[in-house]
């Protein structure tokens, strides 16, 4: 991996300077009505006007109204009802869940990652997509050249012979055309779309990294650690919306749509969770709209604002609107890592804990595994989880995707897997944290400085 990638570190530091010294915000657009979508479309204004009014009575503060407003500013995101949302921990259920889908495959596999390792785990997928490209299933993968840099070409090139088709994002070789200054923007989503029946994304790569449970903690090495991650099973009319962020990157790669696609009025009602599907692309100087996605939730939220991440690097602005809530009253929680793959995000991290505990806001260390997800519950009602980190690579360089789910069930769902993660973790005291060593204080520091260019 280092081979290939020890040219392009004085680009990265480069890149990530300029960019990290120059992100805006994203300009308002113009507000217009929520965008809402159901099994037969787009529903009419009539329609649309009766599901947002049934909608609004889940709260009895406007506090839904909100929530929907905001969803209507990002750039008329769609919001999708009738669907039904599983919710998946850790990687072995959410590799039984995604193998189960390719295996009942019957005309195509859209699948997008960061990492597609060429270990045990990543075997097992290819060897799978391979079978079934073989029996005639159009199967189509896209990898990010960075995050899959692990992994030698002639697995790829295996698949590719089998009729598998392969794209790689934003290649590491300068040989293939890529700009240098490229090199920062990576593609971190993840997403599975089998049939246009079931759409998968989160927070899991493929990767015998995530193939140990975090209820089978193994303490020290973060590598050979449990990893506690969440994915999400969607069915319903929103599994179009997944399709169609696959269908719109696989076209700008130079990928021809599957023929057998299914069309936005040919997907069935499956439950009664609302989903938006919000995407985000790097690069380009303009504000993650799923970090605005948050400032907005958090902003109207009332009650409660339970946050899980992997690695939580937040920007002042960010770290504002936390603070106002737990000024205000709202419970703010924070489920960060005590042990992480990166060091220097891990201290990064804990430079924010005395503006967060001084200000009210209860912050955790799961202590027995190492925590990956990417996710957040506020009021019972709106939650996320997707790929985006919080911390400036997520927000600036990264093309990141994550659902946001309206709806209690889901809602309550993710609160008991959250107070089920404290269980496992530590509350950190202010008093404590102020009597920190100087050596770990320095760590902070230095944490500080580099963590625009990680």
């Amino acid at each position: 991996m280092l081979r290939k990638l020890v040219p392009f570190i004085a680009a990265s530091f480069v890149s990530s300077l300029v960019l990290s010294g120059c992100a805006t915000v994203a300009p308002s657009p113009q507000q217009d009505p929520v965008l809402v979508v159901d099994s037969s479309g787009e529903l009419e204004p009539e329609r649309r006007a009766k599901f947002l009014e049934n909608m609004t009575k889940w709260s009895t503060t406007g506090v839904v109204e909100a929530m929907l407003d905001d969803i209507a500013a990002l750039s008329r995101t769609p919001l999708y009802m009738d669907n039904h949302v599983e919710l998946l921990i850790d990687g072995p259920e959410t590799y039984e869940r995604m193998t189960d889908a390719i295996e009942s495959a019957e005309q195509y596999v859209l699948l997008e990652t960061y990492i597609f390792a060429d270990d045990e785990v990543g075997m097992m997928f290819a060897d799978l997509l391979t079978k079934r490209s073989r029996e005639g299933v159009a199967v189509k993968v896209i990898y990010d050249s960075f995050g899959s840099a692990g992994a030698d070409d002639s697995f790829f090139a295996e698949m590719k012979s089998a009729g598998v088709e392969v794209r790689e994002f934003n290649t590491l070789n300068p040989l293939k055309g890529e700009t240098p200054l490229d090199f920062n923007r990576r593609n971190h989503r993840k997403i599975l779309v089998v049939d246009g029946k079931v759409a998968f994304t989160g927070g899991i790569n493929l990767s015998s990294t995530y193939s140990t449970s975090s209820s089978l903690p193994v303490i020290g090495d973060p590598e050979t650690s449990g990893w506690r991650d969440t994915h999400i099973a969607v069915r319903g009319p929103a599994v179009s919306g997944f399709q169609q962020q696959f269908i719109e990157y696989w076209a700008a790669m130079g990928g021809n749509t599957p023929a057998q696609v299914r069309t936005p009025g040919e997907f069935d009602r499956e439950g009664a969770e609302a989903v938006a599907i919000i995407s985000a692309r790097g690069g380009d100087d303009i504000q993650s709209e799923i970090f605005e996605a948050y400032l907005h939730a958090m902003s109207v939220a009332e009650e409660r604002i339970w946050i899980t991440q992997a690695y939580f690097v937040p920007n002042k602005r960010f770290m504002s609107e936390l603070q106002s809530a737990a000024q205000r009253g709202v419970d703010v929680r924070v489920l960060v890592p005590g042990v992480s793959d990166s060091d220097i995000v891990l201290h990064a991290s804990r430079s924010r804990y005395g503006q967060l505990l001084k200000a009210g806001v209860t912050v955790y260390e799961r202590q027995d595994a190492l925590l990956h997800a990417k996710t957040a519950v506020m009021d019972g009602i709106w939650s996320t989880v997707g790929s985006s980190n919080l911390d400036s690579r997520s927000f600036i360089h990264n093309d990141e995707i994550n659902a946001v789910i309206l709806g209690h069930q889901f809602a309550k769902e993710m609160e008991s897997q959250f107070l089920r993660d404290l269980d496992h973790s530590r509350e950190m005291s202010l008093s404590h944290w102020q009597n920190r060593s100087i050596w770990t204080r320095l760590k902070e520091k230095f944490a500080w400085l580099v963590e625009y260019w990680i």
